[in-house]
């Protein structure tokens, strides 16, 4: 949710049995942690269990890496609602605090068939009726040696989950927490709107199953990142203000978990996220790839075989209302709001229109020069400002919802980004029997949860980080056989469908010739046309009829379907 370019304009994750199975074990004291931070890994984290992975020998036999593999949840389930603590031989840098949050105790038959689709009693305190009842879930914390705290959720599919793929979600901003994303939009359950009534927020099980979940056919996570994003946290003040830096820390995570749950190290991996997600995804792929480089030409060489587990099995990216290449989806604002367009004509003044048109051009060729070209951070700020001037300020004055065209920001842009159900969800988040239940650190440590940390969003901002050439990474990634999709709600003005699809042809790549070629053809949902997508190679392109921004939170059963034929490879 939202893009970096409305800064400025809006004021803004039981002993015996661990004896019994030689998984080696310890407590917390050995968290790799270095003196220079002056603190004991016990006031970091205090007395927990502690798996060191990889959980097995290479001469290990397939039945003993299974027994052991197996067991590690099992050990996570039976701590009932606390922390297990996991490192990696090849990560001494990081360590991950993982919980198992409820497990599963019903059908998804059952839900379906439930009232209002939801059979939890509203006032509920039955961790296992938590937000997806058909599943188990979990949560945690990915911790640096810098002192970088990153939290997670992870739901299981409700589907197969042992071969269902992967997938990851990011919540863009940059800054914001991908809570929105679960919550709000695509996760299992939803905050209901107008639950900010009640004084404490909504009860810790009053959510609504969402039959129209991305895990419907997927695992998901939803990821807090950068740090001090939602619920995560510097424990010593350090930040990442740029996509490098977060490219590392999320792979290591990736690493680490799927070590541990080495039930899913052969299911496909999937890369999703909307908004500045555009500039996460392209950008933490390639870190994946190149890892997965790295690893088989090292293995290559020594005349062996890569280990189990090794490799991310990363196959698709799919970008929702992205913002990708933002030195020419900026100047674009002037063809959104001037020109007209099947579900909305001009949002502005013809003398307004007049005023921005010289601008476009103008735009691009500053942005090209001074942020691309010959890359300057006091010249680029100075153009990113006077264009923001030009070709954004127009529209807010309007008063219109960024996010979607049609309707008011009748909640406000900040703190609420003009929706009611982000006050709804930080109330939730803010109970303290939600963050105990989640392994969520207290208010008293870490402050109240918030929907979008603007400090966050302005320390890209002054980094310039959405100013890289990002469609370079989207072609590595599509000439190394990664489906990439690009899907947009046309209602949507900040990551607008005429600026994503401006970047998206001037993509170079082998087989741009082939996408260009090909014919755009109907969406069609339920038998009816629910948009319109083109595909050449391994490259979708989706615009969405009727959504804004947030695909899921206004098409949701039209989201589920996209990326449910997306993931499996078939015809959008």
């Amino acid at each position: 949710m939202r893009c970096s370019h409305l800064i400025g304009v809006i004021a803004l994750a039981s002993t015996t049995l661990l004896a019994l199975t030689n998984i080696p074990t310890s407590t917390a004291s050995q968290v790799p942690f270095t003196a220079e931070y002056n603190e004991s890994p016990n006031s970091a984290f205090g007395d927990m269990p502690r798996i060191e992975l990889p959980l097995y020998n290479e001469d290990d036999d397939i039945k003993t890496q299974s027994a052991k593999a197996l067991n590690v949840e099992q050990i996570i389930a039976e701590q009932n609602g606390k922390h297990v603590l996991l490192t990696h031989e090849e990560f001494p840098q990081m360590s991950v605090r993982i919980k198992r949050i409820a497990g599963k105790s019903a059908t998804v038959s059952q839900m379906n068939q439930a009232p209002n689709a939801s059979p939890l009693l509203y006032n509920s305190s039955d961790p296992n009726a938590f937000c997806d009842p058909t599943v188990t879930s979990w949560s945690g914390y990915v911790d640096t040696i810098d002192g970088k705290s990153f939290f997670f959720y992870f739901f299981e599919s409700r589907h197969k989950p042992d071969t269902d793929p992967i997938l990851m979600w990011l919540t863009g901003g940059p800054g914001c927490s991908s809570s929105l994303g679960l919550f709000m939009e695509l996760g299992p359950c939803q905050i209901m709107e107008g639950s900010s009534k009640d004084a404490n927020g909504p009860p810790i099980n009053g959510t609504k199953w969402n039959p129209y979940s991305w895990n419907s056919h997927a695992s998901v996570f939803f990821i807090d990142q950068p740090v001090e994003v939602g619920f995560s946290y510097s424990r010593y003040g350090l930040h990442s203000y740029n996509a490098d830096q977060g490219a590392k820390d999320l792979y290591g995570f990736l690493r680490i978990f799927f070590s541990s749950f080495e039930r899913f190290q052969d299911n496909d991996f999937v890369a999703t996220g909307e908004s500045y997600a555009g500039r996460y995804l392209p950008r933490y792929a390639s870190q994946i790839l190149d890892e997965n480089h790295k690893i088989s030409f090292k293995a290559e060489r020594a005349g062996k075989k890569v280990k189990k587990g090794e490799l991310v099995n990363l196959k698709k990216v799919a970008i929702g209302n992205g913002l990708t290449e933002s030195g020419i989806q900026k100047p674009y604002y002037y063809d959104f709001v001037c020109k007209k367009h099947n579900d909305h004509g001009p949002l502005v003044s013809i003398a307004e229109c007049n005023s921005m048109a010289p601008w476009k051009d103008r735009c691009l060729k500053l942005f090209r020069e001074k942020c691309i070209e010959t890359w300057d951070p006091e010249q680029c700020q100075a153009v990113d400002d006077v264009c923001a001037d030009r070709l954004e300020t127009p529209f807010f004055k309007t008063g219109r919802n960024p996010y979607n065209v049609l309707d008011l920001c009748k909640a406000g842009y900040s703190p609420n980004l003009c929706y009611q159900v982000t006050e709804d969800i930080r109330n939730y988040l803010d109970r303290e029997d939600v963050r105990t239940l989640l392994g969520a650190e207290p208010i008293s440590k870490i402050g109240k949860f918030k929907s979008c940390n603007e400090n966050v969003a302005s320390g890209f901002s002054a980094y310039h980080d959405s100013t890289f050439n990002n469609a370079l990474s989207v072609a590595g990634l599509l000439e190394r056989d990664i489906d990439v999709m690009i899907y947009v709600g046309k209602l949507d003005w900040i990551c607008n469908h005429v600026g994503n699809r401006a970047w998206v042809d001037k993509l170079e790549w082998s087989g741009q010739t082939a996408f260009h070629s090909s014919k755009p053809y109907d969406l069609i949902v339920d038998g009816k046309v629910a948009g319109e997508t083109q595909r050449g190679g391994n490259l979708v392109w989706a615009t969405i009829e009727g959504a804004g921004h947030m695909v899921p939170y206004d098409k949701p059963k039209v989201a589920l379907e996209m990326i449910d034929r997306f993931i499996a490879g078939d015809k959008l």
